[in-house]
């Protein structure tokens, strides 16, 4: 316990100091900072807070549903010059209704090394790496269960707020863009011993820079249309919930990629569809309606699983992260997504 709470510590004084070192927290465009490069800016960098984030559905040859979210932050303390690597896991049985998590931790005196456009991070026996922007492998396990998965871009990436460069109000700046579409297949493995073939799809957000992403909370979804349309949409709140930022990135089947103000678009809880967890005494918003008139878009991110809270003992955060389904006004299935829900604990839609 003691241990825990000297990391929780140690990270919230990294973070909350990259809001406060300076004298205008909340600088104008462009920032003062080099532009967004790819693929080099897929590896690791020399900035206060990183992370590499995974969602995927995945199916076996059986049927068998699967929804992971696998994410890896990267911190640097300002007290002691390590750089720490928490990697966060969730993992949903659809089929059995289950979602199981854990947490590891490494701490190195430096950012790890790598090649110019490529992250190699281990962490124990599992593993988080990337290549040129174009192969990836995740290698982990979730309470008894395992995975080890091959990742491979199938479309080029978005850059969100149209430059890649997110102003998060008096949180900061941070550098954001996505691959949102990566082609999966490999093995899990069942705490039964069992090894099931799975593939499906992938998406990976990037994110870093020296920003306090403490200071904020966000609603935040990811969707893979079927006929082959993309879109991040998010909603930025302070830490009294008062908006600082509506915005969304959208590809169309054709190619063609729009950035998205809060009058482009709604993405908006259906009322009364909602779960409680006693642990944090939290309430989510399990249903999200999306309408984006300017697309002829309307549709509704249904969670496979509403039992989707994870809880961290590390960062001191907790959030509600559920694999979904997208379902026209018609009640087809249309494609998937992820639902992100960052909110503090106790609160209720």
């Amino acid at each position: 316990m003691l241990r825990t709470h000297l990391i929780l510590t140690t990270l919230a004084i990294a973070l909350v100091a990259s809001a406060c070192g300076g004298s205008d927290p909340t600088p104008t465009p462009p920032y003062g900072l080099p532009p967004l490069t790819l693929p080099q800016d897929e590896a690791p960098h020399d900035f206060q807070t990183e992370w590499w984030y995974f969602n995927l559905l995945l199916t076996g040859d059986a049927g068998e549903r699967y929804a992971l979210h696998d994410v890896i932050f990267q911190v640097q303390e300002t007290t002691t010059n390590r750089t720490l690597y928490v990697r966060q896991i969730g993992l949903g049985d659809v089929a059995a209704g289950t979602h199981v998590s854990t947490e590891r931790l490494r701490a190195t005196s430096s950012p790890l090394g790598s090649e110019p456009d490529s992250f190699e991070i281990a962490i124990g026996t599992s593993l988080m790496a990337g290549e040129s922007g174009h192969n990836y492998r995740l290698v982990g396990a979730a309470r008894g269960t395992s995975y080890d998965l091959e990742l491979e871009a199938v479309a080029p990436p978005l850059l969100h707020d149209d430059d890649g460069l997110v102003d998060f109000g008096a949180a900061g700046v941070t550098y954001y863009y996505t691959r949102p579409r990566l082609q999966a297949q490999g093995t899990i493995t069942t705490a039964a011993g069992e090894a099931i073939a799975v593939s499906g799809l992938g998406w990976l957000d990037k994110q870093w820079g020296d920003f306090q992403p403490i200071a904020v909370t966000w609603d935040w979804a990811s969707v893979q249309l079927d006929d082959g349309t993309d879109l991040m949409l998010t909603r930025l709140f302070d830490a009294k919930r008062e908006p600082i930022d509506v915005y969304a990135t959208l590809r169309l089947p054709g190619g063609d990629v729009e950035a998205l103000t809060g009058d482009d678009f709604t993405f908006e809880p259906v009322p009364g569809d909602t779960w409680h967890s006693e642990r944090t005494g939290t309430t989510y918003s399990t249903r999200w309606r999306v309408r984006i008139p300017g697309a002829d878009l309307d549709f509704t991110l249904v969670p496979l699983i509403r039992e989707s809270e994870f809880v961290s003992a590390a960062l001191g955060v907790t959030y509600w992260e559920a694999g979904a389904d997208a379902i026209d006004t018609g009640g087809s299935v249309i494609g998937q997504g992820f639902v992100e829900l960052n909110w503090r604990p106790g609160t209720t839609p």
